[in-house]
């Protein structure tokens, strides 16, 4: 690949994950106080995070780069954005703890996870620590999503 093509792919990616982190911020924003917290401080330090990215692909010269032996899997990086995307719809309707199975699932396929059983186990066990860490041990209201009185 060229270095100049390289360069704008990854100021596309860095920009793309910008718009993620973005999108995550402004609904954020509308959680109520308690639970917008943790999801607003995560998505403040992804945009600082993914701007100073953005600022060094922008001032750095287009490095080579040498092919790499096998081709970009292109399906890992759909599945972990599309589960990210689903998990950010499915959080206003059912809430974040129940939501928490999506991106766990979407990205444990998205990392190659052989054994689906195990996954749909693990991202079960998931949403069930999230409830049981943030809403009865640390008393922290999770927003609970528009179908359960959120």
């Amino acid at each position: 690949m060229e270095p100049e093509l390289r360069k704008k792919l990854e100021l596309g990616f860095a920009i793309l994950i910008f718009i993620f982190f973005a999108a995550f911020l402004i609904i954020g924003i509308t959680y109520p106080p308690r639970p917008k917290e943790l999801p607003l401080m995560v998505d403040i330090i992804g945009l600082l995070l993914t701007g100073s990215i953005i600022f060094s692909v922008i001032k750095k010269p287009a490095a080579s780069y040498k092919k790499p032996d096998r081709p970009m899997n292109w399906r890992a990086v759909s599945l972990g954005f599309g589960s990210m995307l689903l998990y950010l719809i499915l959080t206003y309707f059912i809430g974040m703890t129940l939501s928490s199975f999506v991106i766990v699932y979407g990205c444990g396929l998205a990392f190659g996870a052989k054994n689906k059983k195990t996954l749909t186990i693990v991202s079960l066990a998931s949403v069930v620590v999230v409830y049981l860490l943030f809403g009865m041990l640390l008393k922290v209201s999770l927003y609970h999503g528009i179908f359960f009185g959120g």
